[in-house]
């Protein structure tokens, strides 16, 4: 994206407000300076990893709520536990996508520490994205095995808990 800037707003000679167009300063009678400024604006390299950070998240949790559709009846306490917890971890995730974003365009001179922190933010929104493919595989062994044992889904909501409050302290 190129943006040019082909007026100044003021005289350089006696600081008289300059509209466009004008070739001379309406008070000192001087030329008005113009020089061509062209500003090129060069994206993160780690704006495609976020990217596909959030389209494989958006992926992943699409299809963990139709399985989770699928499987319980709205008015079930798993449907409304699952469901929340999804939502919690969007939140989540929706949050630090956001500040890895902004980091990543604020890193012009790409100073090793904010760096290292963007890398953070990367990992971080990462295990999200495997949080919720954990969740995508239990539900579909939970569909096809016995639907009275619930320990490997409630280990499952115990990891995403966890993971979610050490996002918050974090």
């Amino acid at each position: 994206m190129d943006i040019e800037d082909n007026h100044n707003h003021f005289c350089i000679y006696c600081g008289a407000r300059i509209d466009v167009g004008q070739n001379f300063c309406s008070e000192c009678g001087k030329p008005v300076f113009r020089k061509e400024v062209k500003v090129k604006i060069i994206p993160s390299k780690y704006m495609d990893k976020i990217s596909q950070l959030e389209q494989d998240y958006d992926l992943k949790q699409g299809r963990a709520k139709e399985l989770v559709e699928k499987q319980f009846d709205p008015n079930h306490l798993a449907y409304e536990k699952f469901m929340n917890s999804i939502n919690k971890s969007n939140n989540l995730f929706s949050t630090q996508l956001d500040i890895a974003k902004k980091m990543a365009e604020m890193d012009l001179n790409e100073s090793p520490f904010v760096e290292k922190e963007i890398e953070k933010k990367l990992k971080t929104l990462q295990a999200f994205i495997d949080k919720m493919e954990d969740l995508i595989n239990e539900l579909i062994i939970h569909m096809s095995s016995n639907k009275e044992d619930g320990t490997d889904i409630n280990n499952l909501f115990s990891d995403m808990d966890d993971l979610i409050d050490s996002v918050k302290d974090y």
